[in-house]
């Protein structure tokens, strides 16, 4: 319990200490009262008082489909089931138990009393009192009934007869002791039965029996005579007496009747009856006005002013509870994985939007009274796959899913709860957001509209054959022309408003970074004319860290963008970088101190280029963040061995170090460990698959030492993931080459060969 406590208690302090947290959830909540307060306005109706015999001062039509519960039938029903249920009877195992070992001690004493005192003549007294003297007193009999038991000389085969009559007697399936004479307590005209052993080690078996069947202890006691005579029929006349008079005797009931247990499955026999319900359609004209009120309208008023009645307080909590019961698995994801589902401010206000402005549109949408078969046009009326579709390209599918979710829910209950409304409006919400998954340009949107389109067709084809509407008529080629329409509007609302959602809240999508990877843009025509070297490595940089990124299932295409733009800062200074040859005369007048501080102004050049190319903070991120707050340890030990020979220390670590930020994010990791990566192997002398192994490793775990991933959320299985990907590619890149010989070589063995061949 007090784990529990702890857990409740934490997630109240991350809401509390996360301002995105805590107003995404207050966006939920307002959005669950938007959706509950259209939901129940068409559902408000006005109640009507009349009696029988009265005249209707209005008419009377169902605004919508009520299915009410007919008592009366109900009723009848569950009496009728009730009657059927098996009235329970419980059969005592440890009663035949009991009267087996009785007859046992019985037979074994008058064995044991014949054998030390036998008989002399006829006359048995002495032998009669001693097996009286011998029998405990719970087993007592008289002395005609002893006598003739002792003068029967197969006590075993006496023994086992008189088992078979009890086992006969108590345990066969259609027979029993009751207790006394079944008296019907629970009034109920039923004559099946069942009869379950207790007091058993075995499992509790049932037997069906017809309630005639069993019989009381008088009714026994009666036929006991023809029960011994049946099964022992061979039994001298007088011991067979004295058997049926010791049976008789210890006869005792071993049924009774289970008031409790039969009353118990009656009303489970009742509960599981279902009820029978009538419906009251939409559209259906309950009175007129100036009619008189007969009983069967009366009782049709009644359902309706019951419906009216209840819809303000049940079905409205029922759905604001359900809805409630979204934003708790909502809010639970939202604070597990927080980045993957709102990643800023701007998310949560996108999707309110989003959201508020579709729920407002199928309100007025479900008002509409002209639809031509609602069930199946209304869902295709709504930009169901927009949503969807839009948040999945602007965020992630995840969200999406959790968005289409809630569309599906407000679209069923807005549209009158119809399974095929429901039907199509999932549907359509799942196909629309795997629909742009592989979607490289925008006009493929188009593609993916025609998708959803086609699949509208088939799912309302099949919807109109289960529900039985005729399919031959130009009602039906209507509602297909809708279907088609509807995914190829809702994808050309999607490239329409795209470039809104991009601009108005800076989102980059992956259409704007296919835009921005285009490698003839003028930014890296610059950069190849000024810093090919720089170019070089970025281009190698991106491709390895996209590779690494598709590992893990990373966003390679935003990994490859930054990867691309990550060292555009260096573009002014070239000449001062190893990768460009450096050409600049400052190179050989800086101190270590200069020249590392030069080199960290990449960082802050390179975003201000960016800012000033327009690109979005998604991209400049990997500027800023690719070095993290690393140390330039060549300069920095540079400047030490300085600051020792000059005999003084004035080094800061401080000045050799990048500014930062850390990586917050999985690519942009990526991006920093493949830059790192990239540049110490090209340094490296003769590049073996050991020592590019030995030099990923060591990259990956200094950055991981120094706290450099702290942010990142990368796990140690992606980390050696990245891992491997990068040797992979490094091996190929870096790979050693064979040395080709020089062309005066080969002319010079040509000619001895030659030679060689003259004197031969």
């Amino acid at each position: 319990m007090d784990r529990r406590l702890n857990i409740v208690v934490r997630t109240l302090r991350l809401i509390a200490r996360s301002p995105n947290i805590r107003f995404s959830l207050s966006s939920a909540i307002v959005i669950v009262l938007i959706s509950t307060a259209l939901l129940s306005v068409n559902l408000i109706g006005t109640s009507y008082h009349y009696e029988t015999g009265d005249i209707a001062q209005a008419d009377i039509r169902v605004p919508r489909d009520i299915e009410y519960v007919n008592e009366h039938e109900t009723a009848i029903e569950r009496q009728r089931e009730a009657e059927s249920a098996p009235l329970v009877f419980d059969r005592d195992a440890s009663v035949l138990r009991l009267k087996l070992y009785i007859v046992g001690e019985l037979i074994r004493n008058a064995s044991e009393t014949i054998r030390q005192y036998p008989p002399a003549g006829p006359d048995l007294s002495f032998q009669v009192n001693a097996l009286k003297a011998r029998l405990p007193k719970y087993i007592q009999f008289n002395d005609a009934v002893l006598a003739e038991l002792l003068k029967y000389n197969d006590y075993n085969k006496l023994k086992k007869i008189m088992a078979r009559i009890l086992i006969y007697v108590y345990d066969d399936p259609q027979m029993g002791v009751l207790d006394k004479p079944y008296g019907n307590p629970l009034k109920i005209n039923n004559i099946n039965a069942t009869v379950r052993t207790i007091n058993t080690p075995e499992a509790v078996d049932e037997i069906s029996r017809s309630l005639g069947s069993i019989l009381s202890i008088e009714q026994v006691k009666r036929n006991i005579n023809g029960i011994c005579s049946s099964i022992a029929p061979n039994l001298p006349k007088g011991i067979l007496q004295g058997v049926t008079n010791i049976i008789g005797i210890t006869l005792e009931p071993n049924l009774t009747f289970n008031l409790e247990e039969t009353r118990r499955r009656i009303n489970e026999t009742r509960m599981k009856v279902t009820p029978v319900k009538g419906k009251l359609k939409k559209g259906q004209t309950i009175v007129r006005e100036g009619d008189t009120i007969t009983p069967d309208i009366l009782k049709n008023i009644l359902v309706y002013n019951k419906q009216t009645a209840s819809i303000n307080i049940s079905y409205i909590f029922g759905i604001f509870l359900v809805q409630i019961l979204f934003i708790v698995i909502f809010g639970y994801f939202l604070i597990q994985f927080n980045r993957l589902f709102l990643p800023d401010r701007k998310s949560t206000i996108i999707i309110f939007t989003l959201i508020v402005i579709f729920m407002v549109y199928a309100f007025f949408i479900s008002r509409i009274e002209t639809l031509t078969i609602p069930k199946l046009t209304f869902a295709l009326l709504l930009p169901v796959s927009y949503a969807t579709m839009i948040v999945s390209i602007l965020y992630n599918r995840y969200l999406s899913i959790m968005v289409g979710i809630f569309i599906v829910f407000f679209t069923t209950l807005i549209g009158g709860g119809y399974a095929s409304t429901s039907i199509m409006a999932f549907s359509a919400a799942l196909v629309g957001v795997f629909v742009v998954e592989d979607v490289e340009k925008r006009t493929d949107l188009l593609r993916g509209g025609l998708i959803i389109g086609l699949i509208n067709v088939i799912l309302a084809y099949c919807m109109a054959l289960i529900q039985e509407i005729p399919v031959v008529n130009i009602d039906f080629v209507k509602i297909m022309g809708i279907a088609l329409a509807s995914g190829i509007i809702n994808s050309i609302l999607v490239l329409g408003l795209l470039p809104l959602y991009e601009n108005l809240f800076g989102i980059t999508t992956k259409f704007k970074l296919l835009e921005l990877s285009d490698l003839n843009a003028d930014i890296f025509k610059e950069m190849l004319m000024t810093a090919p070297g720089t170019y070089n490595h970025s281009m190698i940089v991106s491709t390895i860290a996209e590779a690494a990124c598709k590992e893990i299932r990373a966003n390679h295409l935003l990994a490859r963008v930054g990867a691309n733009y990550h060292d555009i800062g260096k573009i002014a200074d070239a000449g001062m970088y190893i990768e460009n040859r450096v050409t600049d005369p400052r190179a050989k007048l800086f101190s270590p101190k200069e020249y590392a501080r030069l080199i960290i102004s990449h960082v802050i050049k390179g975003v201000e280029m960016a800012e000033a190319n327009g690109l979005p903070d998604s991209v400049i991120d990997f500027i800023r963040e690719h070095h993290g707050q690393t140390t330039m340890t060549f300069f920095y030990h540079q400047s030490l061995e300085s600051a020792d020979s000059r005999g003084h220390d004035g080094v800061q670590k401080s000045d050799f170090q990048y500014l930062g930020p850390k990586p917050h994010c999985k690519e942009t990791a990526i991006v920093m460990l493949a830059d790192s990566a990239e540049a110490a192997a090209r340094s490296l002398q003769n590049p073996s698959y050991e020592k590019l192994e030995g030099l990923v490793r060591k990259i990956v775990y200094n950055k991981l030492n120094d706290g450099e991933l702290e942010f990142s959320d990368l796990s140690m299985t992606e980390l050696s993931l990245i891992q491997d990907t990068f040797l992979s590619l490094l091996k190929g890149i870096f790979h050693t080459r064979i040395e080709y010989p020089e062309e005066f070589d080969l002319k010079k063995l040509e000619k001895k060969r030659i030679k060689n061949n003259g004197t031969d």
